[in-house]
């Protein structure tokens, strides 16, 4: 099993979307993305960008895996903190572009801050790609396990 960090906003699809990710998005916002359609898109060719590991978490991701939700300040039901646990039940790569599809998502209480996910790479309890959380430009990749093993420590689901 591996686990991913996935990173969505709340702003609306329409007016802050590439016309590729509009056609192939459910919204309203990107959030609703993956905890109203359980569903999280790229389209191309932005899945396919090197940066911040995106291309090699989308070739590597498969059912079963499993993903945290990082919702951005402008997300507000959930500013600025990881919020839920994403369960991956499929996963697809077309000509359109890159799809993961998950079960219902999994509330987890208390939400861990930003300043709590900062605290916890610099002491080594979280991996370095979790400071990925919150970079402009930045929407998924690869994290350690022990990431995972760390939020299930720190929270309960709801």
């Amino acid at each position: 099993m591996s686990v991913f960090l996935v990173q969505t906003n709340g702003h609306e699809i329409s007016e802050d979307a590439a016309p590729e990710y509009i056609w192939g998005a459910q919204g309203p916002t990107f959030v609703d993305e993956p905890l109203r359609h359980h569903r999280y898109f790229n389209a191309n060719p932005y899945w396919k960008r090197e940066g911040y590991g995106r291309r090699d978490a989308w070739e590597s991701a498969t059912e079963g895996d499993t993903a945290l939700l990082y919702c951005s300040s402008s997300v507000d039901q959930y500013p600025t903190c990881i919020s839920h646990i994403l369960l991956i039940e499929d996963k697809q790569i077309d000509t359109e572009g890159a799809l993961l599809e998950f079960e219902t998502p999994v509330e987890i209480e208390p939400k861990i801050t930003y300043q709590e996910i900062q605290r916890l790479v610099d002491q080594g309890e979280f991996s370095e790609k979790m400071n990925y959380c919150g970079q402009q430009g930045f929407n998924f990749t690869q994290v350690a396990n022990s990431d995972l093993d760390k939020v299930n420590e720190l929270t309960t689901r709801v």
